[in-house]
């Protein structure tokens, strides 16, 4: 037993620094499980878009409307960050879950509470809506105290720290969803006029945005070699944003004008330094740039998107039309900066995580008799057709939420949804095809000659 674990070979982390073992890593299916599921939730968001785009854009209020973004936000956007936290917080943390069957209950509890909320919006069911908040506040608690076993690790930098913060987030803003839930029986939570605003930007902003930034300052030196002279832009990043949220979400509730000003501009200060970030690892790059920052780089134009619609909205002096058109592009928009890198990074941590396994199982040759590679794993000219299919979806998208043109935001949905389609079935083909082609050459070749094997004694001579 002592031999068999001595024989593991340790990993070194994505940028360098102490190996990582193992043992440390989940099994390849937790996280794969995960973002099958949110990819799915991607197909479902541009589905339930296309088909509510004329609520969406006329009545943004509306159950259907409502619903709509929370299958966005819940079965698309955090399903695929708390599958890549499985994965990430162990790997750079260098510490194991607390387990991985209670990171497969989460699972279990979180999907179908995704999908099950906003259906009881959309067909206005409170005691559905009860129990889909249960089921989500159970999963965000069990995944919370299973991540808190590597992300409480002290020393390990500021994505852990970010990751750590984004949790708390999703703590709370689950915390926020679920009151809201039960409240519809009672009512004392409608007296915040701004509730649902405050909900949004906790959950865009403060869970998943946050995990976002903080996971980008180990995954961008990572995939472009880059070793910058400094991380202070992306250490200011990640406290400037945790900073800012819940002073943007206090003053939404309360209200105050003069405080949700001050928590936006740390916030988008930090979202400054998120971009300045960015742009010193494209600069200090030691390998060329790929489709992944294609879509980096047009996620990061959705964001700026979003700080200007944000800023329309709250510092101008405009009709209460333009406001909520501004507020609907803010939200879209940055929607599509989390979407958008989401996506983009399924194409690189799909493939890694499946190389690792299928390398385990013995697949370790490409089709071209070569060693298996990552790039085996992925059908590059359908990567690059989610790639446009997904810009037209984000330009579309802005545009119709701005405009308020429904057939704009039906063009959004169709292609988020064909985008969807080729991920899933080019993150999942490629592994499929490596086996196939395994089991085809097994096939091909020749069965020993028994003449050849047979143990038959060799005559000795005798002088």
């Amino acid at each position: 037993m002592a031999a068999s674990k001595a024989s593991i070979p340790r990993q070194s982390p994505p940028s360098g620094g102490p190996p990582v073992s193992p043992l440390a890593v989940p099994p390849a299916w937790l996280p794969l499980a995960w973002l099958a599921c949110a990819v799915i939730g991607l197909i479902g968001f541009g589905v339930t878009l296309t088909v509510t785009a004329s609520t969406v854009v006329h009545t943004p209020g509306a159950p259907t409307a409502v619903a709509t973004v929370h299958v966005a936000m819940l079965a698309f956007l955090s399903t695929a960050v708390l599958g890549a936290s499985h994965q990430f917080g162990p790997v750079v943390a260098g510490r194991r879950l607390r387990s991985v069957t209670a990171g497969l209950i989460t699972m279990l509890l979180w999907v179908p509470a995704s999908w099950l909320l906003p259906f009881a919006f959309a067909t206005r069911r409170p005691a559905l809506l009860e129990v889909a908040g249960v089921l989500a506040g159970s999963a965000v608690c069990l995944a919370a105290w299973n991540l808190s076993g590597p992300l409480l690790r002290r020393g390990r930098g500021t994505p852990v720290l970010g990751l750590r913060l984004a949790i708390v987030f999703l703590v709370v803003t689950a915390a926020f969803g679920v009151t809201y839930a039960f409240d519809l029986h009672h009512g004392y939570f409608l007296l915040l006029p701004r509730r649902v605003l405050a909900h949004a930007h906790l959950g865009l902003i403060g869970w998943i945005g946050l995990a976002y930034v903080a996971v980008a300052e180990k995954l961008w030196p990572m995939f472009l070699l880059a070793h910058r002279p400094s991380t202070a832009a992306g250490d200011w990043a990640v406290r400037l944003v945790a900073g800012g949220v819940p002073v943007v979400a206090v003053g939404l509730l309360i209200p105050s004008e003069p405080l949700t000003s001050i928590g936006a501009g740390i916030v988008v200060a930090g979202l400054t330094a998120h971009l300045v970030s960015l742009a010193g690892v494209i600069r200090h790059r030691r390998r060329r740039m790929e489709l992944l920052h294609a879509y980096v780089l047009t996620s990061a134009v959705m964001l700026i998107v979003a700080v200007w619609a944000a800023a329309i909205a709250g510092m101008f002096d405009v009709s209460t039309a333009v406001r909520t058109r501004a507020i609907q592009t803010e939200i879209f928009a940055l929607t599509m900066w989390l979407g958008l890198a989401v996506i983009g990074h399924l194409h690189k941590i799909v493939p890694f995580i499946s190389w690792s396994r299928m390398r385990a199982a013995g697949h370790t040759k490409a089709p071209n008799g070569r060693p298996l590679l990552f790039a085996h794993l992925v059908h590059a000219p359908a990567a690059r057709a989610a790639y446009a299919t997904a810009v037209v979806a984000a330009a579309s998208g802005a545009a119709g939420m701005a405009g308020g043109h429904v057939l704009a935001i039906e063009i959004c949905g169709v292609a988020l949804a064909i985008t969807g389609l080729i991920v899933i079935v080019n993150l999942t083909s490629g592994p499929l095809r490596i086996v196939a082609n395994d089991r085809r050459a097994a096939r091909a070749e020749p069965e020993p000659d028994p003449a050849t094997t047979t143990d038959t004694p060799t005559p000795v001579a005798v002088s």
